[in-house]
């Protein structure tokens, strides 16, 4: 007589399904666990890994956290956070492999995802062949010529600066740093020419849209429960974002239909008029975009210049910030700043604007800030996403992992920079340079996803830091911070001083 069994066969055949999903996933578990055990690390929890020692951290804490426990040895080190493992390279000779193999170029999707919320067609946030192309149109964009016709944009946004300064002397740099920037990457991607009311007003307005967007982003970039978007979304920062970023798109639009408007009316006039003009980023997309190229659609046209203006504005008012505190810290430094602007320049009745043919000439200039950028890196961490199964410095990486660059530690690596806390311009003296890795220093990454607007950035930099000491001496604010090797970081999209950078600005005569 047969037996009646208490479950049906759709229950056996469920229970089954349900021993081979929990067996597959122990053993993905285990898999992890093996790769991941094999790179040195601190201690690490099954499944939960190192998200203890974050997870209370606060918000200005988190990057000091990271490179405490991740970000000072040389050779390959790792974290988990609920089986995502990110493994950190901070040796010279690991970054040129990562930024020279074509398997690892992608960028990390969870990092880049988020800072790129609000222009998910811009270059710093695509991968693959969709970057390749998109990078090979737009590189016209950023020929030399075309960043030398607006270093006269750039040094009139400087002398408003100046301007501002000399009715405050004592003032915490970061928000009029980021509108004189914002102004000059706007004025020479978008508008061209000098700007009416209109514009100035409407220019103004994108700029404070993008620094609540920035804020927000970083808020949500450092807390994992808000990284899934769904999440995210029903936030009252969430709800926020999504608002300012159809502002800030809508605004940015009607800046590009007027430009293309004024551009069709150059194209009728004479050639030659036309040709003479100067002519921005937004023209030169939007002449690709006339001529039929998909890289560069309305909507990537729009995400392009976003993600420019925001990105080269954040990142480069980090380096002015820090340049500019170190220069009230080392009046020695200063003196031979001051002299090299001077001598171009000219001071009091004497003095002009700075122009292009100055850039190449301002040569101590460049060495003290590609100092700032060693120590100070505006971006200390960037991610790139495995997609397969790969070897890097010994050690067999699993698809799915995040690499992350250290180039705080990188900067700082003492074989490389003896005595890494000593700041000096003469690091990055020829004799100096000679025999150092050539992946040692890299502000603006390297391979085929470093900065394509690098050479934008040093033009700003260049431009309002010779403009402002050629005015003004710097000096030190009463805010306790005289040693920069007792300085604390939080990260704020790009690096930042805790309790923000604050100088005097004094006239020189």
């Amino acid at each position: 007589m047969a037996v009646a069994l208490p479950f049906s066969s759709a229950t056996a055949a469920a229970a089954l399904v349900l021993v081979i999903l929990v067996a597959r996933a122990v053993l993905a578990v285990l898999r992890f666990r093996r790769y991941e055990l094999a790179i040195p690390g601190p201690h690490s929890l099954p499944f939960l890994g190192n998200s203890f020692s974050i997870l209370f951290l606060k918000h200005e804490e988190i990057l000091e956290g990271f490179l405490n426990l991740w970000g000072h040895g040389r050779d390959l080190s790792r974290a988990s956070f609920l089986n995502m493992l990110l493994v950190f390279v901070s040796k010279p000779e690991d970054v040129a492999v990562v930024m020279k193999r074509k398997d690892l170029q992608d960028k990390s999707r969870l990092y880049y995802d988020i800072l790129g919320h609000a222009a998910p067609n811009a270059l710093l946030v695509i991968n693959g062949a969709k970057m390749k192309a998109h990078r090979a149109a737009a590189q016209p964009a950023f020929h030399p010529e075309v960043i030398d016709s607006f270093v006269e944009v750039f040094a009139e946004e400087a002398e408003k600066l100046v301007r501002k300064v000399k009715q405050r002397q004592d003032i915490l740099l970061q928000e009029e740093l980021f509108f004189t920037t914002a102004c000059a990457f706007c004025r020479s991607t978008v508008i061209s020419d000098t700007p009416t009311k209109e514009k100035e007003a409407l220019i103004a307005d994108v700029v404070d849209k993008i620094q609540l967007y920035l804020k927000i982003s970083n808020e949500r970039l450092v807390n994992p429960i808000l990284w899934p978007k769904w999440i995210f979304a029903m936030t009252a920062n969430g709800r926020l974002c999504k608002k300012e970023i159809a502002r800030i798109r809508a605004s940015v639009h009607q800046l590009i239909n007027d430009r293309a408007i004024k551009l069709k009316k150059l194209q009728d006039m004479e050639e030659d008029h036309f040709e003479k003009a100067r002519r921005s980023l937004l023209d030169v997309f939007l002449q690709k975009n006339a001529e039929g190229q998909e890289t560069f659609s309305s909507d990537a046209i729009l995400d392009e210049l976003l993600m420019y203006i925001t990105a080269a504005s954040e990142t480069t008012v980090s380096a002015l910030n820090f340049a500019f505190k170190m220069l009230s810290l080392r009046p020695d430094i200063q003196k031979n700043l001051c002299e090299e602007v001077s001598s171009l320049l000219g001071r009091g009745a004497t003095k002009r604007s700075i122009v292009a043919q100055d850039l190449s000439k301002l040569q101590y200039a460049e060495k003290f800030l590609k100092e700032v950028l060693r120590m100070f890196p505006s971006i200390p961490l960037s991610a790139r996403q495995i997609n397969e199964d790969t070897e890097l410095g010994g050690h067999v990486l699993p698809k799915g992992t995040t690499l992350v660059v250290n180039y705080f530690g990188l900067h700082r690596d003492p074989v490389n920079w003896p005595d890494p806390l000593r700041f000096d311009p003469e690091r990055f003296s020829p004799e100096q340079s000679q025999g150092r890795h050539p992946y040692a220093f890299v502000p603006f990454s390297g391979g085929v996803r470093s900065c394509i607007g690098y050479k934008y950035a040093w033009a700003v930099m260049k431009t309002v830091l010779a403009t402002t000491v050629r005015d003004f001496i710097v000096e030190p604010a009463n805010d306790g911070l005289n040693d920069h090797t007792k300085f604390h970081f939080f990260f704020d999209v790009s690096i930042k001083l805790k309790g923000g950078v604050r100088v005097k600005f004094m006239p020189r005569d």
